[in-house]
């Protein structure tokens, strides 16, 4: 395997790990009278809201962006345009200023040339001292006249540069107004796309709003209806003498088992914050959890009868021996009835034992699961074989006197956890929830 394909698999790993991580499929579960039903969300379905959610977030900052980026480049220009309009008039001014410097010195040129014509006046020549003059004045005429024209010529250089700047200006003025032009169209769709985002961000969050609505309504229904069926089974394992923690922390492997009572989340203003939406996931879960293992649990307490017409004749715990007379500890319910009695089991197992032993003589011991066994004693017939697997009063056996029996009865026991309990504690609780 080439570095690429290595790096490619690696990286496919990581992507896998990352979406189990955060977007793990969901259950919820619905009971509507009695009838359990699962409402999934895929991972899917998870990973294409929140792609959803977060492009729309992305676009709505980016528009917000541009748009501030748009009036700051607006301003800009504006500020551009206003030094270019001065420079303009500024460069007016100095045209201005030339045009007065390019007449005061034509006006100057007509002086001298004024000066030059009298300084040569048939008059003048008749006095030498005077021509000289004329002649040294005519010479200074000469120079003052190339002075002025090197500076008219400069004038008139400055003049076609002002000229250039101008027509230069002139078409920077123009580029500018048109960029101009273009990011005010620009802010205006700007403004407009950013508004009808968050006209959709607005209609998104009112659905967000009411499908957080409907999930507390649901979480909180479904809550109320454990709440109530929890209170309910450790009621009847109660009555039969059992801890509900202590079941549930013996419970079989693979089954959820945890506890506690539900506490709604803390909120702030009325909206329930991030990490107290985590604690309130986590409490009905453990909430759920609680009641699916107190189910399980409630399927495999024997609280029916074995029998269907019977009575008494020996309670659990401390009595006389009906054989010798003696005290002794009677770890079962003696429930007499007529020979051959159908024998029925009293919750769902699998047959543990068959066949006879000792004093109990034909035995049959049913595994219920969580800790939970019954027994049945001194049958006349037993009608399952080891190892199948019995339904809630499926018939087992019938009524007999074998083993260490002064009559026809059923010795009943109840095992759980390895330790003997009085049968007729399940029987007493059963006839509560049989009869409600």
């Amino acid at each position: 395997m080439s570095d690429f394909e290595t790096r490619l698999k690696t990286f496919k790993e990581r992507a896998i790990e990352i979406t189990d991580k955060y977007f793990p499929e969901r259950q919820l579960v619905l009971r509507t009278d009695g009838d359990l039903k699962y409402l999934q969300i895929s991972k899917r379905l998870q990973m294409t809201a929140a792609a959803c959610v977060f492009s729309l977030l992305s676009w709505t900052t980016y528009t917000s962006v541009t748009h501030f980026l748009h009036d700051a480049e607006l301003i800009a220009k504006d500020k551009e345009i206003l030094s270019v309009q001065v420079a303009y008039r500024s460069l007016l001014t100095e045209v201005s200023e030339y045009q007065n410097k390019f007449t005061n010195i034509s006006d100057e040129l007509e002086a001298n040339h004024t000066r030059l014509v009298a300084s040569i006046d048939p008059e003048t020549l008749k006095n030498k001292d005077k021509l000289v003059t004329a002649e040294a004045a005519r010479k200074e005429a000469q120079i003052a006249r190339k002075h002025l024209n090197r500076q008219l010529l400069s004038i008139e250089e400055s003049m076609r540069e002002l000229a250039n700047r101008n027509y230069t200006l002139k078409d920077d003025l123009s580029l500018k107004e048109m960029d101009l032009q273009t990011a005010l169209a620009e802010r205006n769709t700007a403004r407009l796309q950013k508004k009808n985002l968050e006209e959709k961000l607005r209609k998104i969050e009112v659905e967000m709003a009411k499908l957080n609505h409907t999930q507390e309504d649901l979480i909180k229904h479904v809550s109320n209806k454990a709440n109530e069926e929890i209170s309910d089974i450790e009621e009847i394992m109660t009555l039969a003498g059992l801890d509900p923690d202590e079941m549930l922390n013996n419970m079989d492997e693979d089954q959820t088992a945890s506890g506690g009572p539900f506490i709604a989340a803390v909120t702030v203003n009325g909206e329930a914050t991030e990490e107290a939406e985590k604690i309130k996931l986590n409490m009905v879960d453990r909430h759920l959890s609680r009641w699916q293992g107190l189910q399980h649990i409630r399927q495999s307490l024997p609280l029916a009868q074995p029998l269907d017409y019977y009575y008494i004749s020996s309670r659990f715990g401390k009595r006389r021996d009906p054989v010798n007379k003696r005290w002794a500890v009677h770890y079962g319910l003696d429930m007499a009835a007529s020979k051959k009695s159908p024998v029925y089991v009293t919750a769902p197992g699998k047959v543990k034992f068959v066949g006879w032993k000792g004093n109990y003589g034909r035995f049959i011991a049913i595994d219920h699961g969580n800790g939970i066994e019954t027994r049945y004693g001194h049958l006349h017939k037993t009608l399952v074989k080891k190892g199948d697997t019995v339904d809630f009063r499926t018939k087992i056996g019938l009524v007999g006197n074998t083993g260490r029996s002064t009559g026809a009865h059923l010795h009943y026991e109840v095992r759980v956890n390895g330790k003997h309990v009085d049968p007729y504690k399940f029987i007493k609780a059963g006839r509560n929830v049989f009869q409600g």
